[in-house]
């Protein structure tokens, strides 16, 4: 099999299909951090705490830039002016932002905790944990609700073919 149809099986399905999946993933790690910060400071899953520093640390910005780079543009170009979405993408670009750069610092929490070792402030890190995973719910439930649905009803399919090909790109990039 040569790498182009490997990738295209990877990416069979429709790319909006994989970024709800990706939304779906990121709910659950918006649970796996409840659960992180209900059990600071002395009742922590280490290998819970190492699988949400992952995600944050690779599986997260990936998504963002798979948005950025693929999705948003696209619907800058398709969307009608009553789809009302430039502002909405316009939000959410600037939460990727903040959300990427304070997903990182949680990481670092994170990591510690999953070697075992512990942080100087559980009580922060608690905060900073709940005030990440309650505002990136509200950020999936507005791609969801607001985003999702325009692309799947302005994208051709000649825009899923560019949004696949740009997340098979970005994902060769990470690798």
């Amino acid at each position: 099999m040569t790498q182009t149809s490997r990738e295209r099986t990877v990416f069979a399905r429709n790319p909006l299909d994989m970024i709800m999946h990706q939304h779906a993933m990121q709910m659950q790690l918006c649970d796996m951090l409840e659960r992180i910060a209900d059990g600071l400071p002395d009742e922590v899953d280490r290998r819970l705490c190492a699988q949400a520093a992952s995600s944050l640390t690779y599986d997260l910005p990936l998504h963002h830039h798979n948005e950025e780079t693929g999705l948003f543009p696209l619907l800058r170009e398709r969307a009608l002016p009553e789809d009302q979405i430039e502002n909405i993408l316009g939000r959410l670009a600037t939460e990727h932002v903040t959300d990427t750069d304070f997903a990182s610092e949680i990481a670092e929490s994170l990591e510690i905790l999953g070697r075992g070792d512990r942080v100087g402030n559980p009580d922060m890190v608690g905060y900073m944990l709940r005030g990440f995973f309650e505002r990136y719910r509200r950020h999936v439930h507005w791609e969801n609700t607001l985003v999702m649905p325009v692309a799947r009803m302005r994208l051709t399919p000649e825009d899923l073919e560019a949004l696949t090909q740009q997340m098979e790109r970005n994902r060769g990039d990470t690798l």
